[in-house]
């Protein structure tokens, strides 16, 4: 049985339609969590929860990185000279952040618990060809790291909407051993706004005015 879960994980990430991607694999891990917790009398035998197993090597993990040198690893997501950051491309330094990671954010289809779940996600959500995410500032305050992005482009979706542009605040929040364990965003729109301009762009304009662009390279 765990062995046909991974098999059914693994397929429900390549799903192409996002909602439906997120939705399969919300189902695997709500079973996942009967069986561990209900079913099976030793969960351990079954290994972590889908969500939070690394593959390859997303496995290795950089412990003990101090925050201005974590900061430094999370400037090079962002990857500032070509506006691509992870936000749209989903490839991140996997070794300073747990498996386990919570990313929260205004989306609804957040919190998102597990690295694994969260990276196949962002990696399919953004048409990387038409679609920026650029790094504004990024700063080290106390035991955190907070960065500065704005980002806009067109979505993977079947009517292939624009994402209007938004402005926001990602906060890295760490363990003891030095590893990202909280992933927080803020935006400067409310999440109304930002559907609305994505899924009805008309309404949007009339509300709102026209829908700004993605400046692309």
């Amino acid at each position: 049985m765990i062995e046909k879960m991974t098999i059914w994980y693994d397929k429900a990430l390549t799903l192409k339609c996002p909602f439906m991607r997120r939705r399969a694999s919300d189902i695997l891990d709500s079973l996942d969590y009967v069986l561990r917790y209900y079913l099976v009398q030793n969960p351990s035998l079954m290994g972590p929860p889908l969500a939070y197993r690394c593959i390859g090597d997303t496995c290795e993990k950089q412990f003990g990185l101090t925050v201005e040198e974590l900061a430094e690893e999370i400037r090079k997501d962002w990857r500032e000279e070509t506006r691509k950051g992870y936000y749209i491309t989903g490839k991140v330094n996997t070794a300073i952040y747990r498996d386990d990671c919570m990313f929260n954010g205004p989306d609804p289809d957040m919190p998102i618990r597990g690295l694994r779940k969260y990276l196949n996600a962002a990696s399919q959500l953004f048409d990387p060809s038409k679609s920026v995410s650029e790094l504004l500032s990024l700063k080290v305050e106390g035991r955190v790291v907070v960065a500065k992005w704005r980002m806009n482009g067109r979505l993977r979706l079947p009517w292939k909407p624009w994402m209007p542009e938004v402005t926001g605040t990602t906060t890295y929040y760490t363990d003891m051993n030095g590893l990202i364990c909280l992933h927080e965003e803020t935006w400067d729109i409310s999440v109304f706004r930002a559907f609305l301009q994505t899924l009805w762009p008309e309404a949007g304009e009339l509300i709102w005015g026209k829908r700004t662009g993605p400046e692309l390279p």
